[in-house]
């Protein structure tokens, strides 16, 4: 018979050969790359003695079809052929093919490819097993209940633990299994610490899981002290404002049944089922030790309770804390009224069984007789509360206002607001004219612009501003009651070259990166920024924000070393909340990522909700879907699938409408030919700082731009 070889091995290919994140190393390791040679064998022909060749085949290891006699799905090595027939499998694992408690992984708790003998399936293999089988640790393989560290007491012992607590039985049924701590190994409610309130180490019982032991259990285990070990809430202590004795507390009030079951000590609740009812609950009463029922705990026991066993009270209304003997003194010291708002007069209208009062209107405390309150259709201010009088001139409609009352004209402050305008372009050296206009609130206004080293005076709504490049400023208006309002508006210099020196704008690597540290490297005469680190996914960006305008400028990756991605970033409001746009030269499996990455263009939007529950993710800037943290915008396939050229610069340019409204086009640079454009809409970041960003790409440049109004 002629047997095939079978793939080749690769000797070399090791972890190494899988992607870093960072760069491709696989092209000069040929040990990882995939192989189809294949060997042939030969032998002498059956027949003519003549050498043959024998096609390889890659349906099993070796071509084998090994015959599994114990049905335990392994096969005998000793008994394979080419050709399938009934009964064999496509592997020769077997060690022991007469028996279908062994065969690799049989004890998966000791390991997944021994082949080892489990006869009792505990996962542990016979310590003793027939010839040609591997040993494990299992000292008696015919018991279940018996394995290695069974039992707490005995860690790294072969013990016995036949009810599952943890304990080794202290007269286990194998002689050469050791006595663990367990003296009643067939009741797992049964070991030692069961019941920690009585003892932390005595072998006791404790049935209904109340940490204290049964004052009667079975032979051979020590007696605790709980009355009732088959009820949870019977146990020394549990009705705590009484006493310590063993005693029913159903309705955990803290105080004991007086009709409990046979054998606990009765306590004095009337009605263990009712939280609201007990001895002394009803404190305000003339006898306060009796069980009451008080539902509104306001200290008065339910005159008809619904309990027959306890004492009435005195309170017509249990329902209501506003309701109870004496409540409104200016009216009667002892009946029981009413008394809503507290002015110590009774309702003039109560509840049926409830003495009426005088009080007129019991919802205010400022009106008990003649309710005939104010003006009708009067509207005045009370403090920040707009009260309007209704046509009868006995009620009132009261509004919290927000923004403070106006009392002048009777009406809530409208909500407090500013407008700084819309971004401003001016020539380099001429100044910009900027203008707030607040509205709302009580008109008392105060300003305050930022940064104020090139106004001319920030406290005043329209100053004259000089900045020395793109600025943004920051109007804060106050107003007399107290109310804050803030804007923004960018200024920009008209063809200047934005400057991205790392000592003046800020660079963040993002921290779940666990590659290179980042850097950013300014060459002022070329106005050219490039990150010189294969390392973390890392963004630059400086104090002034995109806003309602366009950014400009030539971008390049200035090597051949590596695939990774270069960008930009927009609408930053921080380093959890802004839009980014990625272009990665080809795709890959990148695990640390998320999965696979595409090559080509995509933008998303990143938003996070909660860090703590959901931190910023890789996989939120790349995944080219949405996650929790992000949303895309434009997929690759909408965008363009062409990945970033090695040593070729790209005209990159962002038109940012306070709409919503953006576009993005990129050009080569020496042909102006058209790589891709898109427009598209999202209102999550109307403006906000603009930024270079790269990822696992070392040589990726940015240079010459520039920001315009639109």
């Amino acid at each position: 018979m002629v047997a095939g070889i079978g793939l080749l091995a690769l000797p070399g290919c090791t972890s190494h050969c899988g992607d870093d994140g960072l760069v491709w190393q696989q092209a000069d390791q040929p040990a990882c790359l995939q192989s189809t040679e294949t060997e042939t064998a030969t032998t002498a022909d059956d027949s003519t003695g003549q050498p043959t060749t024998d096609t390889p085949t890659t349906d099993t290891p070796g071509g084998k079809y090994c015959k599994d006699a114990d049905g335990d799905g392994f096969g005998d090595p000793t008994m394979c052929s080419d050709e399938m027939t009934p009964g064999s499998v496509a592997n020769d694992d077997d060690c022991a093919d007469d028996n279908p408690n062994a065969y690799p992984g049989a004890a998966e708790k000791e390991s997944d490819t021994a082949c080892m003998e489990d006869a009792d399936e505990d996962g542990y293999g016979d310590d003793m097993p027939p010839p040609g089988v591997e040993p494990g640790t299992d000292c008696n393989d015919d018991e279940s209940s018996i394995f290695p560290d069974a039992a707490i007491d005995l860690p790294g012992v072969c013990a016995q633990d036949s009810d599952g607590d943890g304990h080794g039985d202290g007269s286990p049924t194998d002689p050469d299994v050791p006595p663990g701590d367990d003296c009643a190994d067939e009741d797992p409610n049964t070991f030692p610490g069961a019941a920690p309130n009585d003892s932390p180490d005595a072998c006791m019982t404790d049935v209904d899981d109340d940490d204290w032991g049964d004052e009667s259990p079975a032979p051979g285990v020590m007696p605790g002290t709980d009355c009732a070990d088959d009820n949870a809430n019977a146990f020394p202590g549990a009705a705590e404002k009484e006493d310590m004795q063993c005693k029913e507390d159903e309705d955990m009030d803290g105080y004991g049944d007086d009709m409990p079951p046979p054998g606990v000590v009765p306590g004095g609740d009337c009605d263990d089922l009712d939280i609201n009812t007990g001895p002394g609950f009803a404190e305000n009463e003339v006898d306060p030790t009796l069980c009451r029922s008080d539902v509104d705990m306001d200290g008065y026991g339910d005159d008809t309770p619904s309990d027959p066993d306890a004492v009435p009270g005195t309170d017509c209304n249990d329902d209501s804390p506003f309701t109870f003997p004496g409540s409104s003194p200016n009216d009667s010291p002892e009946a029981c009224m009413a008394d809503e708002d507290d002015d110590d007069w009774g309702d003039a209208n109560p509840e049926p069984n409830v003495v009426p009062g005088t009080d007129c209107d019991d919802t205010n405390a400022g009106i008990h007789i003649n309710c005939v309150m104010c003006t009708p259709g009067a509207a005045t201010c009370m403090g920040d509360e707009l009260h309007i009088c209704n046509d009868d001139g006995n009620s009132e409609e009261v509004t919290d206002c927000e923004f403070g009352c106006d009392d002048v004209d009777g009406k809530c402050w409208d909500p407090l607001e500013v407008e700084a305008g819309d971004s401003i372009c001016v020539d380099i050296g001429m100044p910009a004219q900027l203008n707030a206009v607040a509205m709302g609130g009580d008109g008392m206004y105060n300003y305050s612009w930022t940064p104020i080293e090139t106004l001319d005076d920030a406290a005043k709504p329209d100053p004259l501003a000089m900045p020395l490049g793109p600025t943004t400023y920051t109007i804060d208006v106050s107003d007399g009651s107290g109310n804050m309002a803030s804007d923004k508006v960018s200024v920009y210099l008209k063809g200047q070259a934005l400057n991205l020196d790392p000592n003046i704008c800020t660079t963040y690597d993002f921290p779940y990166e666990a590659d290179l540290a980042t850097k950013w490297v300014w060459n002022d005469n070329s106005k050219e920024l490039c990150q010189t680190v294969n390392g973390k996914g890392s963004a630059l960006f400086c104090g002034w924000d995109l806003d309602n305008a366009t950014i400009s400028g030539t971008f390049a990756v200035k090597t051949t070393d590596d695939d990774d991605f270069t960008g930009f970033m927009w609408g930053l409001q921080d380093t959890s909340h802004f839009y980014i746009f990625t272009w990665k030269q080809l795709g890959q499996n990148f695990n640390a990522c998320g999965g696979a990455l595409p090559g080509g263009m995509q933008v998303k939007v990143v938003d996070v909700a909660d860090d703590k529950k959901d931190p910023l993710a890789c996989a939120d800037l790349h995944v080219p879907a949405d996650t929790a943290n992000s949303k895309l915008l434009v997929s690759v396939d909408d965008f363009t699938t062409a990945g970033w050229k090695d040593n070729t610069e790209y005209l990159f340019e962002l038109t940012h409408k306070a709409g919503g409204e953006m576009t993005i086009v990129v050009k080569e640079k020496a042909n102006m030919a058209l790589v891709a454009e898109k427009t598209f809409m999202d209102t999550t970041y109307p403006s906000g700082k603009f930024g270079m960003y790269t990822k696992s790409q070392i040589s990726a440049c940015f240079s010459n731009f520039t920001a315009s109004c639109i």
